[in-house]
């Protein structure tokens, strides 16, 4: 839950005012009411002086801060500064734009400036804005240099400038910067706010190194301008005249009581601060809470419950940072700290004060200066470093140790990677620069302080305390450090009145060192208040609870006396005080007036104290019963006689103690008038006076018997305590000087148990989280010791090991796990010993399941191996997966290695990020050449730049498309490639790489070609058969008699060229042959070849397709005539068919194949029906062949015999 503060507003009706209705006109109407008085010039002493508003901005909406300046840019003595972490706020036109009409009054400054009233100071941006003596000085940041510290930098310039008249505003969330602004603010009695805002959630308001902690309001914007407004109206600065109330004569007074109220209300006492300062502290509460006099400022101190606290907290405003004034903690590392380490040994302490050391930057800072001295030194002391404030806020910042980021600018990078770590944007100390640092809530003035000390670090305190107040101070200093030992003070403190006690090391740096002779100043400790004067102090319980047990016997023994009496009694002690009394002797107490008491002879009558005494000596010394009678009791108008018994008890069960009774032997009588003497006889007379004198005496003897006793006993006690005295007198100066050092000691233990008690929260915690860890994690962990017994486990360890709470202490041997490991234990022992992390897989042999075993050693906080720590992590999905996914990488690294393509990824543009191992093989460009834009230099100059035009024109199309050459290493040549490449998008659609293939397209280019040849070889044969076609139609109806006979003739030689056609569509992989080219025609016309009457014969000859069509027409017609009229056509025909290929000359390269085709047996009659047939297979082989092939052909036919040889040149039929 985030905690405003806010305190009321205190204004009146006329005051309450409305950010853009009229907080503008307010403000302006209260600057100007001062001058509107008066119709002449006005006075410039009496005009309004000039405010300063520091407005610091950051992760802001920019509508909010044109919101704010909208609403006091009326104000006619009100300069505004805009300190701005934002890119988008530092835009000089954004922000004109926003302001609207206000725009006229911004202003970007220029070093020199001096402010002016009414205007928006708008610096820079990487700029570092700060005021001297009302001029502005800019200095441009470097490169190096960070902006934090931006707000910071100025708001403390300007309070240093401004005698008070600063207003300091955080709008925003900041990471610290800020915080030591705000505190120089208050300081200087300006006003510090910080505007309620979203932004404040989730941010510790309470941490003092929040600015919003200590500053003096946290409102809502809307009411920001009206409280700035009221603030400048109720004005008084430091240096002006006080306000009404705070100059009359009974101010001491009045701050007397304010400061008694924090006494009551906060436990500490600000009687000894410097007058000056706590005067500054109430008028600037004064004016935060709009009252004007000191008197109306006690009523909120009374009425309001947290007022006391908002002052307290503002005395205790605390400007720290790390090494703070660097010239002097350079000398305390140089000059200083290596002589506290002379003479030092490991088991020895180097001890240390910080005093007043708020967020425990000081502390921190002397922590990281001994460190790293003892790192030099090669037997180093334990460094203890005490760090005490009255603010316990600022203390738990101290602890935490966590810093903002603006530390940067404070601490050295090298000493940032090693006294830090980085956590988000925070910075945290060490646990090692944590663990020398002890912090306590101590004060100076009350508490006692720390002794045996090497140095004490009291910067910047002791201005804050009045000239009585340093006195005391000062002295208890000396008495905490050890003889040499040093002190460490502020700028503006000093030690001269104290010459006696120390010496400067160095004055300039406020270094002084103890002197070790004896001086006549003596260190005033605090102590506890004494109990006030009459008051009994309880004894302590044990002392009760002994009193208690002897009161009880002593009370029994007592009852047993008086029961034989039974008259009033009391029991006394040993002391004579009373253990208990009677019903009835109330009637002989008389209680004196003082403190109480309850010692009889205090108590008892006083007519019978003497005699009691009396008695009670006699009995204390013979141990035996005295009897006292007749003592007269006199009390008011009446008297009686009582007779006293003293009794000592005698039970041996019960301490020594006295039992005194009171018997009343006459009865009350009223005092009557002497009776005249005359009128007595004499000799009643004289028994009178002689009884008298009688008891007079016995009274008088006992007195000086006992006198005498008492006497003696008293001079031999007297030489006793004279002895005694001295031996006292020396003891006591002993015990003053042990009570002082027991008073630092108890101090210092105090200190220490609010440290362990700290720690023990702390571990408390830390334990209750491990705890909700154990429980809530997923993951089987088991904690061993070195002897392999177990210590700790997770619930999710059952699945594995059958692990109950009655298990703990046993050996993990006796466990028998659900898991195969054997080697459990060796493995242990092995990580124990070796301090190496170790891991297994091992296998559920029932559920299949499987889990990775991670040992590791377990370390202590003190870094010591105390055992090991077994996790199991159940990995069968991952197993699984993992196996898939290698199957998946194998298949699609065989696909990588297979696929011919060049694969690559790359970024927008073609800035190629990585490459396949084909490309590299392909291209002879490695991959580390070819990344951004190297890939290019492989692409044929010719077509580079078309290329990135593509790629240009992809990051708007989405798709890459382009067709180029790439350089082949093997061939050392270019050839064709198409490169595709499409974009790899996120969830939100952008581009986050490109990937992509390059396909070598060469040979499809050839094959493109290739068809484009074909196709038109297609077409050049198509015309060429229907050409042939329309001749065999033309012969056909030339040697047909009848349509009948024409179709006959015509489909018979259609079906042969369809033959031809289908052979010759074969592959070119399959040649065409005369042998299969003769078989097709056989086999067509049921003439399959066989020995008896068909014989084919000859060598494989290839054809070329163009010359097969005629031929195997030619053949057609043959063997069509041969099985219509030849030797087919009769039972006894014979038909033989031979070819061979013939050489020319001597040359024996075959040259021409001759073909012979024989037919024997032909039928007369048939003979004269081929004759009258014939015609058109024999025009074919006469004239068709020689014409189309250069044939020699011979036809010849006889009775029973046709001959036809057909010779060919084998360059017309394979060319």
């Amino acid at each position: 839950m985030r905690v405003v503060r806010d305190s009321r507003d205190g204004l009146g009706d006329d005051h309450r005012l409305r950010l853009k209705s009229g907080a503008a006109d307010v403000i302006a109407a209260m600057t100007d009411d001062e001058s509107s008085h008066d119709d002449t010039a006005p006075d410039p002493t009496t005009h309004s002086p000039l405010f300063i508003l520091g407005v610091g901005a950051a992760g802001l909406d920019a509508t909010r801060l044109a919101e704010l300046l909208d609403a006091v840019a009326g104000a006619s003595n009100l300069a505004i500064m805009l300190l701005l972490r934002d890119r988008q706020l530092l835009d000089e036109q954004c922000l004109r734009e926003l302001l609207g009409k206000q725009a006229t009054l911004l202003v970007v400054p220029k070093d020199g400036d001096r402010l002016q009233p009414g205007r928006f100071y708008l610096p820079p941006s990487d700029t570092l804005v700060t005021l001297e003596e009302g001029r502005l000085r800019l200095r441009t940041l470097l490169d190096d240099e960070s902006d934090h510290g931006l707000i910071d930098s100025f708001f403390v310039s300007m309070a240093h400038d401004q005698d008070g008249n600063v207003i300091g505003l955080i709008m925003g969330r900041f990471d610290g910067d800020g915080t030591l602004g705000t505190a120089a603010i208050k300081e200087c009695g300006g006003l510090a706010l910080v505007v309620d805002d979203a932004l404040l959630q989730g941010l510790d308001l309470r941490s003092a190194s929040n600015p919003a902690a200590i500053t003096d309001d946290i409102l809502p914007l809307p009411r920001v301008a009206a409280r700035i407004a009221a603030h400048m109206q109720r004005h008084h600065g430091f240096g002006h005249p006080a306000p009404v109330g705070v100059r009359n004569g009974s101010e001491n007074d009045k701050l007397s009581q304010v400061a008694g109220i924090l006494r009551n209300t906060t436990g500490h006492d600000f009687h000894g601060y410097k007058r000056a300062t706590f005067l500054r502290r109430v008028q600037r509460r004064m004016q935060v809470v709009q009252v004007e006099t000191l008197e109306q400022y006690l009523e909120v101190l009374r009425n309001r419950f947290d007022e006391p606290l908002q002052l307290f907290n503002d005395l205790l405003i605390g400007v720290t940072q790390f090494f703070r004034d660097r010239r002097e903690f350079e000398f305390l590392e140089q000059q200083v700290i290596p002589r506290l380490f002379q003479g030092k040994h490991v088991g020895d302490s180097l001890r240390v004060w910080v005093l007043g050391c708020s967020t425990g930057e000081e502390a921190y800072s002397l922590a990281m200066l001994l460190r790293e001295h003892a790192d030099t030194v090669d037997a180093a002391p334990r460094i203890q470093i005490f760090a005490s404030d009255i603010d316990g806020r600022a203390l738990a910042t101290a602890r935490v140790g966590r810093y903002a980021s603006s530390i940067v600018g404070e601490v050295s990078p090298k000493r940032l990677r090693r006294w830090f770590v980085k956590e988000g944007d925070t910075y945290v100390v060490s646990k090692e620069l944590r663990e020398l640092c002890v912090f306590s809530q101590h004060s100076i003035v009350k508490d006692p302080p720390f002794s045996r000390l090497d140095l004490v670090s009291c910067r910047n305190l002791l201005i804050y305390l009045d000239a009585e107040l340093q006195n005391r101070v000062i002295p208890i200093f000396h008495f905490a450090l050890k003889p040499g030992g040093y002190l460490f003070l502020g700028n503006a403190e000093n030690v001269s009145r104290h010459a006696q006690l120390f010496s400067p090391v160095e004055r300039s740096f406020r270094v002084f060192q103890r002197i070790d002779a004896d001086s006549r100043v003596h260190a005033t400790f605090p102590s506890l208040p004494l109990a006030p004067a009459g008051c009994v102090p309880a004894p302590p319980q044990r002392q009760r609870q002994r009193q208690r047990t002897s009161s009880n016997a002593l009370v029994r023994a007592g009852e047993r006396i008086a029961d034989r009496y039974a008259p009033a009694y009391a029991v006394l002690d040993e002391h004579f005080d009373v253990l208990h009394f009677s019903s009835q002797a109330g009637r002989f107490i008389r209680p004196g007036s003082g403190a109480p008491t309850l010692n009889l002879l205090n108590l008892i009558h006083r007519d019978l104290r003497l005699d009691l005494r009396s008695a009670l000596s006699r009995a204390e010394v013979d141990k035996s019963p005295v009897h006292v009678k007749g003592i007269q009791v006199h009390e008011d108008a009446s008297s009686w006689a009582v007779d006293l018994f003293v009794e000592p008890t005698s039970d041996s069960e019960a301490p020594r103690g006295y039992v005194v009774l009171f018997q009343e032997v006459e009865a009350r009588e009223p005092v009557e008038l002497p009776v005249p003497r005359e009128s007595i006889p004499d000799n009643e007379h004289v028994q009178v006076l002689e009884n008298e004198l009688r008891i007079t005496r016995e009274r008088l003897q006992s007195m000086i018997e006992e006198l005498e006793s008492t006497n003696e006993e008293l001079k031999s006690s007297n030489e006793e305590y004279q002895s005694l005295n001295e031996e006292l007198q020396s003891a006591n100066e002993e015990l003053e000087t042990s009570k002082e050092e027991l008073q630092s000691v108890n101090e210092e233990v105090t200190t220490v148990n609010g440290e362990l008690a700290h720690r023990v929260q702390e571990l408390a915690h830390a334990n209750s989280d491990l705890k909700n860890l154990l429980e809530s994690t997923q993951i089987a962990t088991v904690f061993l010791d070195n002897e392999l017994r177990v210590t700790n486990f997770t619930p999710a360890v059952t699945d594995i090991l059958p692990l109950v709470e009655s298990d703990i202490r046993r050996p993990i041997s006796d466990i028998k796990m659900h898991v195969d490991y054997d080697e459990l234990q060796d493995d242990v022992r092995r990580v124990i010993r070796t301090l190496a992390v170790l891991d297994r897989e091992v296998e559920n042999p029932g559920t299949h399941a499987r889990y990775m075993v991670r040992m590791l050693p377990y370390r202590t906080v003190d870094n010591f191996i105390g055992g090991a720590v077994l996790t199991f992590m159940d990995v069968t999905p991952l197993t699984r997966a993992e196996q898939a996914l290698r199957s998946s990488e194998q298949r699609l690294r065989t696909l990588m290695e297979g696929i011919p393509q060049l694969v690559w990824r790359s970024l927008d543009g073609g800035r190629w990020t990585w490459s396949s191992p084909q490309w590299s093989s392909y291209t002879g460009w490695s991959d580390a050449e070819s990344l951004e834009l190297g890939w290019l230099q492989a692409v044929h100059p010719d077509e580079r730049e078309l290329t990135m035009k593509a790629w240009q024109e992809s990051t708007s199309n989405g798709e890459l498309d382009v067709e180029h050459r790439l350089f082949n290493a093997a061939e050392h040549g270019y050839r064709w490639f198409h490169t595709r490449g499409a974009p790899v998008r996120d969830e939100r659609g952008q581009v986050l790489e490109w990937l992509g293939t390059s396909t070598e397209s060469d040979n499809l280019r050839r094959l493109q070609e290739e068809q484009r040849v074909l196709v038109s070889e297609l077409q050049h044969r198509t015309r060429n058969l229907i050409t042939v076609v329309q001749s065999v139609a033309k012969q056909t109806v030339q040697t047909s008699q009848n349509m009948p006979e024409f179709a006959g003739k015509f489909e018979d030689r259609l079906s042969a060229l369809s033959r031809v056609q289908g052979l010759l569509s074969q592959s070119d992989n399959i040649p065409t042959t005369i042998g299969a080219l003769l078989r097709m025609e056989l086999d067509a016309l049921g003439a399959t070849p066989d020995q008896q009457r068909i014989m084919v014969e000859g060598p494989d000859v290839a054809l070329r397709k163009s010359a097969v069509q005629t031929l195997a027409l030619a053949l057609h017609e043959l063997a069509t005539n041969a099985l219509k009229h030849g030797a087919l056509a009769v039972d006894t025909g014979t038909l033989s068919i031979r070819w061979n290929v013939e050489s020319s000359g001597d040359t024996p390269v075959p040259v021409r194949l001759v073909l012979l085709w024989i037919e024997e047996g032909v039928n007369q009659k048939l003979r004269n029906d081929r004759d009258n047939a014939g015609g058109f297979g024999r025009r074919l082989i006469e004239k068709a062949l020689p014409y189309s092939h250069d044939a020699q052909t011979r036809y010849e036919l006889s009775d029973t015999r046709l001959e036809c040889e057909i010779q060919l040149p084998l360059n017309s039929l394979q060319g």
